[in-house]
């Protein structure tokens, strides 16, 4: 956001001079009042009223440039606005003939600085107005209607209404940022109502997941896992003819197991494959300190993921915002939950929306009984068993610098038992060093490639530092939850 940058740069500047402008006036007013008598006491009050009206629009200004750092171009515009009727009212104060020159000086001053920052202001409502196809209110006004107490226009959203188009699932884009998969903007459809676009804005930013894809081949293991996967979400999207009736894949998919076991790989994996739109949700994305706020976003986010279809709804930590509701929950959180199941039923009734919602989590047992039902595939993610250890270690230990012998790596992907994949990222990671801590005082002249390889030793005194996460009484409560409920 370098605009961002640059007009907070502006107003920074504008800002620190004021208050040097403003130290110097008032020293060189506080000399020549000694001389001026009553005269200047009474013309003060010119200077004082800018004073007011400058401190007034600088608190607009910096609510306004914070808004627009935010996302929330109508608030921005709001405060602009505000500020614009500020600053036109001070301008039009008019200027006593028999002012003092002390007093002039730091009027001079004043209406410099409000003069420059009119043309910020106005030039910042141009760029919103033609950002948000000229549908903000952006209208002069005339400074002799203005009083000073100014007060802050209500901010209504903007609601968007998208045209439809003969294509299936095609219409007028509203959203901009491109889908993990990098490929081609696929425009949002029309809905039965008008998206109110700070939401769409914000998972635009916040929710759809830009990260790199990732394939098939990039997970060790996890065969079942990902023959569940395929079959559920990926061949309907290409071949819808044949998943229809009896065939219609489920909606729902909980993936649960150890944490560190490759679950938001595996979604992220789905989305790729199939070509959908990832949403990666969290709890923190979801929740808001406005009332109300995050029924809307959840609202929001199924009807852009019903336009950008096929889409993944990722809820990582799913427990943390759909567990058990109880007698204690708070208001808030417990319409958060009506609301996602609400969304959540839409998206299952209709056969002709291709959208997954994907939850993970470590504790399958803590989750709400309704949301348990709507997930119907429930896929344990257990910890990597022999065969997954050994192309993990063989994918981590690439190159002449870090790997082993067959001999040593199989001793190794025998002692490494009960650890998770990231477990084993962290002891590679761990092993790599040993070389580099023998160096001592030479590690700033050694050449590269004359430090040693790795060796079977270093992983033996990395695991006394890197040990298994996972306790055996959660991984038994996990085994025994899959036997109950699990798919597998």
């Amino acid at each position: 956001m370098s605009f961002l940058k640059e007009i907070i740069g502006n107003f920074s500047s504008i800002f620190s001079d004021s208050v040097q402008s403003q130290q110097n006036s008032s020293s060189t007013g506080d000399r020549a009042m000694d001389g001026d008598g009553g005269v200047s006491t009474g013309n003060e009050r010119t200077a004082y009223k800018l004073k007011g009206y400058f401190e007034l629009a600088k608190e607009e200004i910096a609510k306004a440039v914070r808004t627009e750092e935010w996302g929330l171009p109508d608030d921005a515009v709001s405060h602009y606005q505000n500020a614009r009727r500020i600053l036109g009212e001070a301008i039009s104060t008019p200027v006593p003939s028999y002012i003092s020159s002390s007093e002039l000086e730091k009027v001079k001053s004043y209406r410099q600085k409000i003069s420059k920052w009119q043309g910020q202001v106005a030039e910042r409502l141009q760029t919103l107005s033609r950002r948000t196809g000229g549908s903000s209110e952006i209208k002069s006004t005339s400074p002799k209607s203005q009083t000073g107490a100014v007060s802050s226009k209500t901010s209504h959203p903007r609601k968007v209404v998208v045209p439809k188009s003969s294509g299936h699932g095609r219409g007028t884009p509203i959203l901009t940022s491109q889908a993990n998969n990098a490929k081609a903007q696929r425009p949002v459809q029309a809905s039965g109502s008008g998206y109110d676009d700070k939401l769409v804005e914000m998972i635009n930013s916040v929710i759809i997941d830009q990260s790199p894809s990732v394939k098939w081949e990039d997970i060790a293991g996890l065969e079942m896992a990902k023959q569940a996967l395929l079959e559920m979400v990926i061949l309907p999207t290409k071949r819808k003819d044949l998943f229809t009736g009896l065939r219609k894949p489920a909606k729902g998919l909980l993936l649960f197991g150890p944490p560190g076991t490759g679950k938001t790989l595996l979604a992220k994996a789905v989305a790729s494959e199939s070509d959908a739109t990832f949403f990666s949700v969290s709890a923190s994305s979801l929740t808001s300190k406005w009332v109300g706020e995050g029924e809307k976003l959840v609202r929001t986010l199924f009807q852009v993921a019903i336009s950008r279809q096929p889409s993944v709804i990722f809820i990582d930590e799913i427990d943390s915002i759909m567990s058990t509701r109880t007698e204690s929950e708070n208001e808030a959180s417990r319409r958060l939950k009506s609301e996602f199941l609400v969304q959540f039923d839409g998206v299952s009734s209709s056969s002709s929306d291709l959208i997954t919602v994907i939850g993970a989590t470590n504790k399958p047992q803590e989750l709400d009984d309704a949301v348990l039902r709507r997930l119907v595939k429930r896929i344990y993610i257990p910890l990597p068993d022999k065969n997954a250890r050994r192309l993990l270690l063989k994918h981590k230990l690439k190159g002449n610098a870090f790997s082993l012998p067959d001999r040593d790596l199989e001793r190794l992907v025998a002692e490494t038992d009960g650890y998770s994949g990231s477990d084993l990222q962290a002891l590679c990671e761990e092993a790599a060093m040993m070389p580099i801590r023998e160096l001592g005082s030479n590690i700033l002249t050694v050449q590269a490639n004359q430090v040693r390889g790795l060796r079977y030793r270093d992983f033996q005194k990395a695991m006394t530092v890197i040990r298994p996460s996972l306790q055996k009484r959660k991984w038994e409560e996990l085994e025994k939850w899959n036997r109950e409920f699990g798919s597998n």
